[in-house]
């Protein structure tokens, strides 16, 4: 209590002020009337649960930009299938090519910086040649003609290409880079969409993936390369197989990782491979759709004839 205290007139209530505020003490006569007040509730458990439910779950209503719509129609314009059922895109182009410059010669001699790397370690020497080998043997990359090398620069774009070496350090990626300024000012990535995200939050997929009694996991080896590029003059590099021979003009028909499009390409493929196989493999079509992190499979069954089904239809 403190010392300031009110006295209201004509009433025996006294307001006394503590450290706590204002409080009213003293007697007041009590109303006769009463009220009686009941509110009876009965909600099932279901009903609950239900609301529980659509309160947790994560929202999977995707709003898409103007960019990203153009996107996904252009996609479905274009896309094809040939005799193997292999997907063959196109490059989701902005508007037009038009703007691209010039880009060979940045490209030769990013090549020219690569090969003096090569004299002064023949371990990265070897290994890159040996990736070059083998994605020419394997198609996914093909000399161009010379009665087709002299095309109008804004249709068609040299990548220059790099090592990018794992953590560890002993292994190494070739990376194409589409974000290499053509002598206009533009890159190829600088014109091409990138589309929407496709691909299924990690969270919830990893969530869902703990549920299964049986896990089935695996993934889809150089899933860029299972794709086909109609327009793989916008995917042309340079390239020599010794510092005695003469630069010479390839051209890569197969989705290069770097190019800004390439992950929403295979994911997109991917998803349209599954609803347009929905039939025939039903479990396959509902893995692809909502258990795949990129290349990265992380499904499952609640039976072992169930898992065996999944794994089959799969491969």
């Amino acid at each position: 209590m403190l010392n300031r205290h009110l006295n209201v007139p004509g009433h025996s209530l006294t307001a006394m002020e503590t450290i706590f505020g204002w409080v009213v003490l003293g007697k007041t006569k009590l109303s006769c009337q009463r009220i009686i007040s009941n509110h009876a509730s009965y909600n099932a458990v279901e009903f609950q649960l239900d609301k529980f439910w659509q309160l947790e779950e994560l929202s999977e209503t995707k709003h898409f930009t103007n960019e990203e719509i153009a996107c996904e129609n252009q996609f479905k314009r274009t896309y094809t299938r040939d005799s193997t059922g292999r997907f063959a895109v196109k490059f989701p182009f902005r508007d037009s090519s038009d703007e691209l410059g010039s880009s060979r010669d940045i490209a030769v001699h990013r090549l020219q910086q690569i090969e003096r790397r090569f004299s002064k370690n023949q371990s990265l020497s070897d290994q890159y040649h040996k990736f070059m080998d083998d994605y020419l043997k394997l198609g996914h990359m093909e000399l161009i003609p010379e009665n087709e090398i002299d095309v109008p620069a804004s249709s068609s774009f040299y990548l220059p290409h790099h090592p990018v070496p794992n953590k560890n350090g002993d292994k190494f990626r070739v990376v194409f880079d589409g974000s290499a300024k053509s002598s206009s000012g533009i890159s190829l990535n600088d014109k091409l969409m990138v589309g929407p995200q496709l691909q299924t939050d990690l969270t919830t997929l990893l969530l869902r993936f703990r549920m299964h009694k049986i896990a089935i996991t695996a993934d889809i080896e150089k899933i860029y390369r299972q794709i086909t590029l109609h327009d793989s003059d916008f995917q042309r590099i340079v390239w020599l197989n010794s510092p005695f021979e003469p630069i010479q003009d390839f051209r890569l028909p197969r989705i290069a990782y770097g190019t800004a499009s390439a992950p929403y390409l295979a994911i997109k493929c991917l998803q349209q491979l599954a609803l347009n196989e929905s039939n025939n493999f039903p479990l396959a079509s509902k893995a692809a759709l909502k258990d795949f992190y990129v290349d990265d499979l992380m499904s499952g069954a609640n039976s072992l004839s169930e898992a065996l089904e999944l794994q089959n239809q799969l491969t």
